[in-house]
């Protein structure tokens, strides 16, 4: 399919063949036939894309503060290569459209195949195909055209700010600001039985928002404010919906209120308020967030929760539902703001967007990928094919034991690799270690489609698979790497093992116990091996650290502090269901790496975190593991978000009969014996990623395993376990 992407550092605007994405559980696929351009937007993403490096930390200095304190964590060569790539990425962009519904989730309620529908978010992107979870998308009402549906969502962006200015029939309003979002606006507030006053600084705005229907429009000039007051006495609330790099706007919608107006802010303005007119008329000011509650609220928008509507009457889905009515009652018509261009002429329309010498759109600028009608169709004219979804995992135990399989080493000196995943960590990590290991990129899919395509592009690989069924099923590929969402984990893996392929799943495993046996019973039976991306064991510095503190006979005292950081709460890794939490997805790790040390299975944990019960599991953040090994040693693993981001991120103390040895982030380590101390220091970080990527492709080859099959099966139970401990409050203890 097509689908229209974005440069960060340029704000080039190209449109790429990419695949099409999958349906998700929760959502529904669209074919779509419009999607809509956001003047204000879109247009502020591409004049940030535009500005020079220094312009753009002038821009956002939050960013600034995030590099540098990066820089400190994991040095300067590696911030400076992850801003590189960072900034030649190509992004999806666009966040309204509408089309016809191809196929629908497991899980999403209220929408049929061949539904017309509107849909939001950021998934609702510039492209032919797009998933869409069903809580953001929305029936058109028969005799409302597409075209004028695929600005359903910017509508519900001027609905929500009218709501919260609370308008009553017969309000007086006044919008500042005469773009898409205000002209959508005043046409919302007439049809409501509002007074309308429509204010800008562009004669030709102005002279819009007359024709479509505002009582009152004036360019704004030096005593429009009095003109106002003298034409109304001021009015009941205001909508600030314009774009300035001045507090101007509300300066003048301050001066234009009456005694306890609303001012509600829409657009991009500097907030600095005029406290004597706020005080005088005893003003409300809000600032409107998006198209209404439910909006970055995961729970509502990617798993379905809906709020009871007794509690939360508008919700963005209900606000999209209101504008597309009104419009089918014929109370409000959106045609004339909308401009068709073909979809491969997406460039130019963004062009006139950011202005470069071309006349700027009167409205909405709808690219159009086709008729409301028909299948879509591949480049040689015959049917698309719609991806299929991923072979699940059953919540299945089998009792009975088998035999391990043999492994088979393909032999060659190179190794095919199929990449599943292709996203941050892939692109930083993954493939630049496959690279220098000598595999051979074949294929790459199961990502977004613009990270597949980009991976192809950039990273070397021959081709983009539809979908990662389809790199597991590629004849081509020897060995398949997953770097997913935890949650596709154990799924992923069982497909590509039993359709015999070596892999190399990035951690964690599983997410559940009946997920781990469901995969060691695949890995048992399939001619592949399979290693779990924990590579802190493959560390020169680790292993050093290993042979020197090897005692016969002793047990060791481990000391593992990770001063991990904090997550945003909204992370997806924080979500039980797709990332499994911080414990499953990172601290996975550092119990590796403990029981590497050790060279014994972890046989009992314990684990004990500031909070409790369920907000303990779902914030992660700071907990103390303990955990006792079969061979009498014992570890504690501090694992902690709070404190300074100065602090070095990693320190690993042992102890074992008169040795000792101190483990400094992977950059330095120190041993010491009754006699002497040692310091070794080798010039950069090394955490092991390079050795784990040429471990695996040496067991590709030879079949023999990187990692016992019997130590991935115990750190990763012994992460469910302390995740099991948490919630318990109790310790656990695994079983032989």
């Amino acid at each position: 399919m097509q689908q229209v992407l974005q440069e960060h550092r340029s704000g080039e605007t190209v449109v790429r063949s990419v695949p099409i994405p999958r349906c998700s559980p929760g959502g529904v696929l669209v074919r779509n036939s419009f999607s809509a351009i956001s003047s204000g937007t879109e247009r502020a993403r591409v004049r940030l894309s535009q500005k020079s490096l220094l312009g753009k930390a002038h821009e956002r200095p939050d960013l600034v503060r995030e590099v540098v304190a990066r820089a400190r964590r994991d040095g300067v060569k590696a911030t400076m290569h992850a801003v590189q790539r960072r900034l030649s990425q190509e992004v999806a962009v666009g966040y309204s459209c509408a089309g016809t519904v191809v196929e629908v989730g497991e899980r999403a309620r209220d929408l049929r195949p061949g539904d017309r529908v509107a849909c939001a978010g950021a998934t609702a992107s510039h492209a032919e195909f797009v998933t869409v979870p069903a809580n953001l998308c929305v029936r058109v009402p028969d005799g409302v055209p597409l075209q004028s549906a695929a600005i359903t969502t910017i509508g519900a962006v001027a609905l929500h700010a009218i709501r919260l200015a609370e308008v009553d029939v017969g309000s007086r309003v006044a919008v500042i600001g005469c773009g898409l979002v205000g002209q959508l606006a005043l046409r919302l507030l007439r049809a409501a039985g509002s007074e309308t006053f429509a204010l800008d600084i562009d004669p030709r705005r102005v002279e819009q928002a007359r024709a479509g229907g505002a009582d009152h429009a004036s360019v704004i000039h030096p005593d429009v404010a009095q003109e106002v007051r003298a034409r109304a006495g001021g009015v009941d609330a205001v909508v600030v919906a314009a774009a300035a790099t001045s507090n101007l706007p509300l300066l003048l919608a301050a001066e234009i209120a009456r005694d306890r107006a609303a001012i509600v802010l829409v657009g991009a303005v500097p907030i600095d308020l005029p406290r004597a007119a706020m005080y005088d008329k005893e003003l409300r000011f809000r600032v409107s967030r998006s198209y209404g509650p439910g909006r970055y609220d995961a729970e509502y928008e990617e798993r379905g929760l809906d709020y009871p509507i007794g509690y939360v009457r508008w919700t963005e889905r209900r606000n999209m539902e209101a504008v597309l009515r009104l419009q089918a009652q014929g109370l409000v018509s959106l045609e004339d703001l909308v401009e068709v261009v073909p979809a491969h002429d997406a460039p130019t329309a963004y062009a006139r967007l950011a202005g470069n010498g071309r006349t700027p759109p009167r409205g909405a600028l709808v690219l159009a990928y086709g008729g409301e009608n028909g299948a879509a169709t591949a480049a040689n004219g015959g049917p698309v094919a719609m991806p299929q979804t991923a072979v699940g995992v059953g919540a299945r135990r089998n009792g009975t034991a088998s035999r391990p399989a043999a492994k088979v080493g393909t032999g060659r000196s190179q190794v095919r690799v199929g990449l599943i995943g292709p996203g941050g960590f892939a692109g930083r990590v993954l493939i630049p270690a496959l690279q220098e290991a000598g595999a051979t990129l074949v294929s790459v899919g199961g990502g977004t489609g613009p990270s597949a395509a980009a991976a192809e592009r950039n990273g070397g690989f021959q081709r983009v698979a539809d979908d990662a069924s389809a790199v597991i099923a590629d004849r081509d590929v020897d060995a398949v790497v997953i770097a997913t969402r935890h949650a596709d984990h154990a799924a992923l893996v069982i497909e590509a093992l039993s359709a015999g392929k070596h892999v190399f799943c990035e951690k964690p495993l599983a997410l559940t116990s009946d997920e781990l046996d469901a995969v060691m019973q695949a890995e048992r039976k399939a001619p592949g091996t399979l290693l779990v991306g924990f590579n802190r064991r493959f560390s020169p510095l680790l292993h050093e650290m290993a042979s020197f503190l090897e005692t016969p006979g002793e047990p060791m005292i481990l000391s593992y502090r990770v001063s991990a950081g904090r997550l945003p709460e909204d992370h997806w890794t924080h979500d039980l269901a797709q990332g499994g939490g911080r414990i499953l997805g990172e601290a996975c790790h550092f119990v590796d790496a403990l029981a590497f040390i050790t060279g014994h299975p972890v046989a009992e944990v314990y684990a004990a975190a500031p909070g409790s019960g369920l907000r303990a599991l779902q914030a992660d953040d700071d907990l103390v593991m303990s955990l006792r090994f079969a061979d009498r040693s014992v570890a504690s693993l501090l694992y902690v978000a709070a404190g300074s981001p100065r602090v070095a991120k990693e320190r690993l103390e042992g102890f074992c009969g008169s040795r000792a040895a101190v483990l400094e982030d992977y950059r330095a380590l120190d041993l010491y014996n009754a006699a002497r101390h040692d310091r070794r220091r080798p010039r950069a970080q090394e955490k092991g990623h390079r050795q784990e990527i040429a471990a695996f492709l040496r067991a590709v080859r030879t079949g023999e395993a990187s990692m016992e099959r019997s130590a991935i099966a115990n750190v990763t139970l012994a992460t469910l376990a302390i995740v099991e401990s948490l919630r318990t409050g109790r310790s656990v203890r695994l079983g032989a």
